[in-house]
């Protein structure tokens, strides 16, 4: 395929996936630059919480590191200068019954939501760092008569959120696995 191009490129207008997406859990976050997550209370966080997330609520804490831009987890980042937490990320018991179609939320139920919930913050994160990327493959071939042609649109997509190699060659086809891996800029 040597007339064929393979570009890895930034996706410069991703989809938010906090408001465009269908969530289990529900991101309040107070800053006082940044509008983050889903809600941005204005008022005390203890006090919010305590009337907004029901008792038996899977929570997490969620962090940000604001340094050369800003990322986000449910981990501390360790930096007492420039991190700590700024909010949390939260599922209810009638969100996890009806998510997990349970009647009872066991250990293992919310070690599930746990993870579905560490999920988004990871796939909220790779938006807010901009690590969302997709690809163009495009074929050349010569113009006759002036021995230039326009490259020719063979396949695109884009929306691959974190470094998804395999999302790509899942969607382009595995005969373009090694020129998506060269072309990956990370």
């Amino acid at each position: 395929m040597s007339n064929v191009t393979v570009k890895v490129i930034q996706d410069m207008h991703p989809s938010n996936p906090r408001t465009e997406w269908d969530n289990l859990g529900t991101m309040a976050c107070w800053h006082g630059r940044y509008e983050l997550g889903d809600e941005q209370p204005n008022q005390d966080p203890e006090e919010w919480i305590k009337e907004n997330v029901p008792k038996g609520s899977v929570v997490l804490p969620l962090f940000l590191l604001d340094h050369s831009g800003i990322t986000m987890s449910t981990g501390s980042f360790g930096d007492p200068w420039d991190s700590g937490q700024v909010g949390i990320i939260f599922a209810t018991p009638e969100q996890i019954r009806e998510a997990y179609m349970v009647k009872r939320i066991t250990k293992a139920t919310r070690a599930k939501v746990e993870a579905c919930l560490k999920s988004e913050v990871e796939v909220y994160d790779h938006y807010i760092t901009g690590s969302v990327w997709g690809y163009v493959i495009e074929k050349h071939s010569e113009c006759d008569s002036c021995g230039h042609a326009e490259p020719e649109l063979i396949d695109s997509c884009f929306g691959f959120y974190g470094y998804d190699i395999e999302g790509m060659v899942d969607h382009a086809g595995e005969e373009y696995r090694e020129q998506l891996v060269a072309a990956a800029p990370f």
